[in-house]
C-alpha cells in the first residue's frame, strides 16, 4: 500500500528549510527535525527526500543523512 503525502505538509518544511538556511539559522538540531518531519509525511524512499541535499554540506550532515535513510528504509521492509 502506497502511502498518500501530504504535500502542503512538505512544501512548509521545504520552505522552513531553505528560510532557515538563508537566514543562517539552520543549524544540525533544525535539519535534523525537519529531516525527520519530511520522512514522515512522505517516506524515506521519496524522491521529494532530494530536497535535502543541497543543505547537507556542512561536515558530517551528509553522512548522518544517508544513515537515517538506510535506518528509515530498512524498518518500512517487512
Amino acid at each position: 500500500m502506497e502511502q498518500v503525502i501530504d504535500h502542503a505538509r512538505l512544501e512548509e518544511i521545504g520552505n522552513e528549510l531553505f528560510d532557515r538556511s538563508r537566514a543562517g539559522t539552520l543549524d544540525f538540531a533544525a535539519y535534523q527535525r525537519l529531516f525527520h518531519e519530511a520522512i514522515a509525511v512522505c517516506g524515506p524512499d521519496n524522491d521529494e527526500m532530494e530536497m535535502f541535499c543541497p543543505f547537507a554540506k556542512p561536515e558530517g550532515w551528509w553522512d548522518w543523512m544517508m544513515q537515517e535513510l538506510q535506518k528509515a528504509s530498512s524498518r518500512r521492509v517487512a
